[in-house]
Order: structure tokens, then C-alpha cells, then sequence
């Protein structure tokens, strides 16, 4: 993150809003899609996460130290997983069936606040519209309209939390280990492949870490065009009904 906002052309006072509106967005959203993994968890009857003080929006009790120094540094970070003991996952018999619904709990959280976030953002673009200009665009200049200024920046907060969260929920859907995508579909596994998975799951965490921080940092972002890939079908589904509506209503206006 600071790598970016150094190398992006704007004010210091620009910068700054901008670096305060991405550190809240990732913190946040971070938080909540651990938050939803320990919610879901307890309420298939583990309570480890609640007992450890996990389920709440209080970022605090989510941040991993390094995660964090992560995403000051590279834009991307991780909070600490939240602990679930699949023993104790007793609402069906099935126990699969409750370690899924955990592993997707995450991004399908990721999905729905991306949602009401393009939802409140093109809710604040039509505002500005109505208050500001007809011609208005998000600016975080504010010597050309301090109001303008302050649109833009509620605007920007819901703008990033969109993209950020559609970009959590397709980075963790990839099947690869630690992610969650991969926690999903090892159910489906044989146990002696499970076993031997499990055996390369740090050094794949490592490997991945790699890609982040050597992608945003060069520009070659191998992982970052896969991701953008998956996004594709989910932007579609979000984008076109919302994008329709907001349409609508801006002629109305």
C-alpha cells in the first residue's frame, strides 16, 4: 500500500485520505471474514472462537502483527485464522457438510459486502450528482469543492471496500492450501491424499506469499490476473442489475 500511494500522483493530503481509506477497508474486511468463520462455526457447535473472544468487528481482536505489516507494505495482508475444532461441528452427522459451511463462510461474507457496497456507492455517485453537479466525478481534490471532496471520499471508502471484498472472495476460492477454497474441496479428498497435502501446506502459504508481494511490487502479478479472472462472473452478476438501476434512477434525476 504505501508502495502504491508513493508512486501515485496526487497531494500529500490526498495521499494520506487515500492510505486512511485503504487501511480501514482492509482491516475491515479482514475482520469480517474471520468473524464469519468463527460465527458460522459456533453456531454448528464449536464455540472455540467465541471462547477466545473472536467474534466480534473489533479488528483488534482479528489483526496478525505480520499480516498487518503486510498490507502496509504490499497492499495485501491476512488477520489471524480463526480457530475451529471440527470435532465439535456437531449440527449434522454429516461432518463435512459443517467443515464446508465453514470454509465458505468467509468469502461468501466477502461476497455480500461487496454487494452493499456497490450498492452504497453508486447510491453516493448519484448523490453527487444531485448536490454537487450533474458532471460530477469522485475527486479528493479539495480545493476544487470541499463538498465534492467529502462525497468523494464516503465514495471512495464503499468504492474500495467493493473491490477489495470481490477480490477476498476469489483469492480465497482458489482450491490451494491454506486457503479456504482449498479447505472446501479437501472433503471431497481421499484421506491419504489429505495427508500428504497437508505436508507441503506451509510451503505453499510461503510460495503464495511470494506471488503477492513480488506481483505488486514489479507489476507482474501472475496471481493477481488469475484472481481478475474469477472476479469476472461475480462482477457481472453484481455490476449488471445494480448498474441498470442505477441508470434508471439517474434519469429520473
Amino acid at each position: 500500500m504505501i508502495y502504491t500511494l508513493l508512486n501515485w500522483d496526487g497531494t500529500i493530503s490526498q495521499k494520506i485520505i487515500l492510505g486512511c481509506i485503504l487501511l480501514i477497508v482492509l482491516v475491515f474486511s479482514l475482520s469480517i471474514h474471520e468473524l464469519m468463520h468463527g460465527y458460522v462455526a459456533y453456531k454448528l457447535g464449536d464455540d472455540t472462537a467465541k471462547l477466545q473472544g473472536r467474534l466480534t468487528f473489533n479488528p483488534l481482536a482479528h489483526l496478525d502483527p505480520v499480516g498487518t505489516l503486510m498490507m502496509l507494505i504490499a497492499g495485501f495482508g491476512w488477520a489471524k485464522p480463526v480457530p475451529v475444532n471440527y470435532g465439535r461441528l456437531t449440527r449434522y452427522k454429516n461432518r463435512y457438510i459443517s467443515i464446508r459451511l465453514v470454509s465458505i463462510a468467509g468469502v461468501t461474507s466477502n461476497f455480500l459486502v461487496a454487494v452493499v457496497s456497490y450498492i452504497l456507492s453508486n447510491a453516493v455517485y448519484l448523490i453527487g450528482i444531485k448536490t454537487v453537479s450533474a458532471f460530477y466525478a469522485p475527486s479528493l481534490d479539495a480545493a476544487v469543492s470541499p463538498g465534492s471532496a467529502i462525497i468523494s471520499v464516503i465514495f471512495y471508502l464503499f468504492y474500495f471496500f467493493y473491490n477489495t471484498n470481490l477480490m477476498l472472495m476469489a483469492f480465497n476460492l482458489l482450491p490451494i492450501p491454506p486457503l479456504d477454497g482449498y479447505h472446501f474441496a479437501e472433503t471431497f479428498l481421499p484421506y491419504k491424499w489429505k495427508q500428504k497435502i497437508s505436508g507441503y501446506e506451509r510451503n505453499i502459504g510461503y510460495i503464495l506469499l511470494i506471488l503477492i508481494v513480488v506481483g505488486n511490487l514489479s507489476g507482474f502479478n501472475i496471481l493477481g490476473t488469475i484472481i481478475s479472472v474469477i472476479e469476472i462472473p461475480f462482477k457481472f452478476i453484481i455490476e449488471t442489475p445494480i448498474d441498470a438501476l442505477t441508470k434508471a434512477i439517474f434519469k429520473i434525476l
